[in-house]
This record gives structure tokens, C-alpha cells and sequence, in this order.
């Protein structure tokens, strides 16, 4: 082959739903394999922690069945990674169901299906302790911080996907995944460059986010060949110009010309960028660097209860209040503890997230001085206890009913006001990352973390 094309119509499947009048431009042209992402870790620690769905379930099958049904009729691999926003063992059951389901909804012909899991069990991690280091978090994984977890996923690379391919699957449904993998499997398995492979799926990974205007769930062709990928929109009104396509590249990187994948690094520093047409870019020149260690490395992602969250919201209007919001925080937040009780501060966590000021960046925040005329002041505490919680909340935003600050004009409550007097409870209960390593394996295909699961789906 001298080139493959993959359809990509949404970096994040069922987070709101494929927009179909570009998805079926996309598929008037040749296409050879449809691939999707369907995962997020920007949905936070609660869905994996929880193992529950992120998405309404009709958007993700809304999603799949555009997919499943288009790559049937071409006969042409379908690839989603992290099923279900977390790639759990039973989000990808889930999307197994659907796809069985559509299958006999649409009477199609038999077609091989692939489910690859990589939920991993905290014994196995347990008896492999050794072998992991910390990638993003501030201390090794111990057995304690695994009693803390409640469900870890390692994120495959392309080694698992192109292993399913191998064995002849045409539908593949994979559990947690790194990005860049679920698109550069596909012409990697084709013996297309493994560098030009990852930097498009990195690039396309997100559809029509790679180009400009920016635009949600339109559709893209991702073309890769032995010396350059393109990208091409397929919305009319959207462009992949070379400065959306290196944008989009340097993407939720620490380093915009590196980027880890397991086995190795995906080297940018040399990619250029250029302008096939005012609508279609091509990056030459990407390169897959592998480790010098020859080890291989997959990231593992976990989660665990902390317990229960309640929310408050106060309003502040009030210049001078404004101006004196930190010292009123800190008040705030001595006067809760002497009220709930200081032998009770270690029982509960409390937080201000002061919209107006730094809610965004925290204390990465710049800019010092406001002029806001009003902040929006969210209270979050978090306790085992969800009584505790609940007090904690409440009696935060109480005392802000009676705050103290220099230049003060008027009696506190003047100037506050509320969204509800009641206390805000989300349905879920409150979890956290524990687990953000990389774990060494011998094997990429090591059935302890990777398992394969085949089977024939009869639509009629």
C-alpha cells in the first residue's frame, strides 16, 4: 500500500455525539480503517474509581453505530480505545453489548470482534512492586496506596491493538489506551513508519480540534504514507493549516517536541509542518526513538473513595471585600475549625475555589491584583463522614455571613448572596488519583495485564 486513510470523527466517543453531515462526507472517500478514542482522564478520578460511565449511553451508541455500520460496509477495520472514558473491563463489556446489539439491529454479516482488557488487579500489581516506578505522582506505589484503590487500568500502546489485528479481528474494542495509539495502529500493523504513525495519531486524536476554525465531532482524514501524514478536514469551513497541526501536537505536553509512548519516544524536534493546499497540511520528518534500555512501559491509571463532597456557593459584591478576599479565607477558614472543632481538622478537607480570582490556575495564577466587582466563592469539603461534610460546608458559609476586613462599609451579609441557602450534593461520592506510574513488562502481551478476548458476531 502506497498510503492508508483513517476516518476520525471524535477524540472523546459519546462525549456528545459525531456530527453525521461531515462523518458522511468523510465516507464518499476511500477509507481503510475507522478509529476512535473514546477516553479521558480529564473527566477526573471519580468515573474510574467508581467504574461508571461518563457519557448518556445513546450518545455512545449513537457513535458506534456510524462506525460499526460505515466499516462494514467497507470491510475495513473499526478501532476504539478506552471504551467508555475509562477502559474498565465492564466499560468494555458495555460497548461489546451495543455493538452485538447494532449487529442485529442492522442484520449485518458476521464479523470478528477483539475485546482487549487491561484492568489489572491490585494482587498482580501487589506481587510486582518492583517493577514500577512513579511516572506523575510524588511516591512510589506501596501496598498501602493500593488498599487506597479501588480500580487500576495500564494504557496499552499499539503493540496490544496490532496483536488483535494480526489475528484477524475487524472490530476492536480495547479497554484503557494511550491516544496516538488507538489511531497509529492501524498503518503501524501496514508497516508504515512507526515516527509518521504516532505523531498522526497524536495530531488527529482529537478530530476536528486539529484544525481551524476549531469545530466539535466533525470529521477529519488522517492520511499516512512511508514519508508524511496529512490532515484534511471535512467540514467546508474548517482548514488543517500547519500552524493548527503543530498546535495541536504540542498538546498537553510538558515537552511540545516529546512525547513518551510505551517501548520509547515519538521525537518531533524535526517535524515540519507544510501546507499541501490552503486546507490540508502534511508533517514530514517525525521519529520513533525506542528506549535505550530496550525496556517497554505502560502507564498505570488508578483511583479510590475518599468519601463524600458537598458544595456551597457565595456570591461577594463588595470591592473592598474583594480586595481583602485572602485574609477572609484564611478567617474563614481558622473560625470553621474552631467551631467544628480542631481535634476534627484531620476528619475533613476544606476548599475555597474563588471564581474571579485564581479557581483556574491556583497559585500557578499570574496575575495579583483584580479588578473584579464580584467573585463567586465555591466551598468544597470533602469527609468519611458525610454529616461531617455537610456541617463543614454549611458552617463556611455561615461565616462568610460574617466576615471582617478593613474599609468595611456595610454589615457582611449585604454583601453576600447565595445561589440556594441549601447545601449542594453531587450523587456520586468523592474519589482521587492514587496510582499515576509506569509499570515494566517483559512481554508487551503479557496476559496478567493484557487479555484477548475473540469472538464471531452474527447479526443475522
Amino acid at each position: 500500500m502506497e498510503k492508508v486513510s483513517l476516518l476520525v470523527s471524535t477524540g472523546n466517543l459519546g462525549d456528545n455525539i459525531i456530527e453525521e453531515g461531515s462523518f458522511y462526507e468523510g465516507v464518499k472517500r476511500q477509507i481503510d480503517c475507522f478509529a476512535a478514542d473514546a477516553g479521558t482522564a480529564d473527566a477526573g478520578p471519580t468515573f474510574l474509581g467508581a467504574d461508571m460511565p461518563h457519557n448518556p449511553i445513546e450518545w455512545e451508541e449513537h457513535d458506534l453505530e456510524l462506525l460499526l455500520v460505515e466499516s462494514r460496509k467497507r470491510n475495513v477495520p473499526m478501532i476504539v480505545g478506552s471504551c467508555s472514558t475509562t477502559g474498565t473491563d465492564s466499560a468494555v463489556d458495555r460497548y461489546a453489548d451495543i455493538i452485538r446489539r447494532l449487529a442485529k439491529k442492522h442484520g449485518l454479516e458476521p464479523f470478528k470482534m477483539a475485546l482487549i482488557y487491561s484492568q489489572v488487579s491490585k494482587e498482580e500489581l501487589q506481587r510486582r512492586l518492583k517493577d514500577i516506578e512513579p511516572l506523575e505522582a510524588p511516591y512510589e506505589l506501596t501496598e498501602e496506596v493500593l488498599n487506597e484503590t479501588t480500580n487500576v487500568t495500564a494504557s496499552m500502546g499499539i503493540e496490544q491493538i496490532v496483536h488483535a489485528l494480526e489475528e484477524g479481528a475487524d472490530v476492536i474494542l480495547a479497554g484503557r489506551a494511550c491516544d496516538d495509539a488507538v489511531l497509529a495502529a492501524y498503518p503501524i500493523y501496514k508497516g508504515f513508519p512507526k515516527g509518521i504513525s504516532l505523531h498522526m495519531g497524536k495530531a488527529a486524536e482529537c478530530a476536528s480540534l486539529v484544525c481551524w476554525p476549531q469545530m466539535v465531532k466533525e470529521s477529519i482524514i488522517a492520511t499516512v504514507t512511508k514519508e508524511y501524514f496529512s490532515i484534511e478536514p471535512m467540514h467546508p469551513a474548517q482548514r488543517a493549516t500547519p500552524h493548527s497541526v503543530a498546535a495541536h501536537s504540542m498538546y498537553e505536553r510538558t515537552n511540545p517536541f516529546v512525547q513518551g509512548v510505551p517501548g520509547g519516544i515519538l521525537d518531533m524536534h524535526e517535524s515540519e509542518y507544510v501546507a499541501e493546499t490552503d486546507r490540508i497540511t502534511r508533517v514530514y520528518g517525525s521519529k520513533f526513538v525506542p528506549s535505550p534500555d530496550g525496556t517497554y512501559k505502560v502507564k498505570l491509571e488508578g483511583a479510590g473513595e475518599v468519601g463524600y463532597r458537598v458544595y456551597h456557593l457565595v456570591g461577594i459584591r463588595d470591592t473592598r471585600a474583594i480586595a481583602n478576599i485572602d485574609q477572609i479565607l484564611v478567617d474563614t477558614r481558622k473560625k470553621v475549625s474552631q467551631i467544628i472543632g480542631p481535634h476534627r481538622d484531620k476528619d475533613y478537607e476544606l476548599y475555597f475555589h474563588v471564581y474571579g480570582k485564581n479557581a483556574i490556575m491556583k497559585e500557578f495564577e499570574p496575575q495579583e491584583q483584580i479588578t473584579s466587582q464580584e467573585l463567586a466563592i465555591v466551598i468544597e469539603a470533602i469527609s468519611k463522614d458525610e454529616e461531617l461534610a455537610t456541617s463543614v460546608a454549611k458552617c463556611a458559609k455561615f461565616r462568610f455571613f460574617y466576615m471582617s476586613y478593613p474599609g468595611q462599609m456595610n454589615s457582611s451579609g449585604g454583601s453576600v448572596a447565595l445561589l440556594t441557602d441549601e447545601p449542594l450534593y453531587p450523587k456520586n461520592k468523592c474519589y482521587k488519583w492514587t496510582v499515576d506510574h509506569l509499570l515494566r513488562l517483559d512481554d508487551p502481551l503479557d496476559d496478567k495485564i493484557f487479555r484477548f478476548s475473540f469472538e464471531t458476531v452474527r447479526g443475522r
